[in-house]
């Protein structure tokens, strides 16, 4: 007589926004689980939806240290910031990161694709792309800390653009005026910091675990990925110097 079949295990149920957001949370401390449960399918539409939410959450803690900044740059042209560029800012402020985050993660996913595809690696663009926005979890997280360290420096401490800005890279070992100085390095230095080393981390996971990429072929793409953004970074700093 044949041993019966052990059943299968019934596939958690999907529920949208619920699901969603315990994996953008989970994301970033257990992400293997987290991008093998959607191996099979993807989803990154109602993700964003969900991290959108959570980025407006955490800049409305930003709007008062955004408007003090604003009020600076106007107040150095000899001119009080208007009431409609205040009502500006604060949208700017909670629409933008959306914007921003779907921009990145289209820009992100197809740096990807085309490092893997040089590679040799087959992979969904699909898939990039959740893998792109579930790590952008950790940026969540690195603005809400930059948040919380700028209010706690007081409104007042804001006498200049640079002020309303904190960075938690390896610029914070220049001096001043070397970072005058010297835009690009400390530019390029300003994006290797413990959170962008993080997001470098989950994307090589996520390539591995979602896309079944080759282990030395994922942590290739996504340190090589980290490199171009950072390059991207230096260049900006000297193209919007010389303007």
């Amino acid at each position: 007589m044949a041993a019966p079949q052990a059943q299968a295990s019934p596939a958690v149920p999907y529920a949208p926004v619920l699901t969603d957001l315990l994996r953008l949370i989970r994301a970033p401390f257990a992400p293997r689980g987290v991008f093998e449960e959607q191996r099979d399918a993807p989803t990154f539409w109602m993700p964003w939806i969900v991290l959108s939410v959570l980025f407006a959450v955490v800049m409305v803690f930003m709007i008062p240290v955004t408007i003090q900044g604003a009020r600076v740059v106007a107040a150095s042209k000899g001119t009080p910031l208007p009431p409609a560029a205040v009502t500006l800012t604060t949208v700017l402020t909670l629409v933008g990161p959306a914007i921003g985050l779907l921009i990145g993660a289209l820009i992100g996913a197809a740096v990807l694709y085309l490092i893997l595809m040089v590679l040799g690696a087959s992979t969904r663009f699909k898939g990039l792309m959740t893998i792109q926005l579930f790590a952008a979890t950790v940026t969540v997280i690195q603005t809400a800390v930059i948040t919380v360290m700028l209010r706690m420096r007081g409104l007042e401490a804001i006498q200049s653009p640079a002020d309303a800005q904190q960075s938690l890279g390896l610029d914070l070992v220049l001096s001043p005026e070397y970072v005058q100085a010297h835009r690009a390095v400390a530019a390029l230095l300003r994006g290797i910091g413990p959170f962008e080393i993080w997001v470098v981390v989950l994307l090589g996971i996520g390539m591995i675990a979602l896309e079944k990429v080759p282990s030395r072929k994922a942590w290739t793409a996504a340190v090589v990925a980290f490199i171009v953004g950072l390059l991207i970074r230096s260049g900006s700093a000297i193209v919007f110097k010389a303007g």
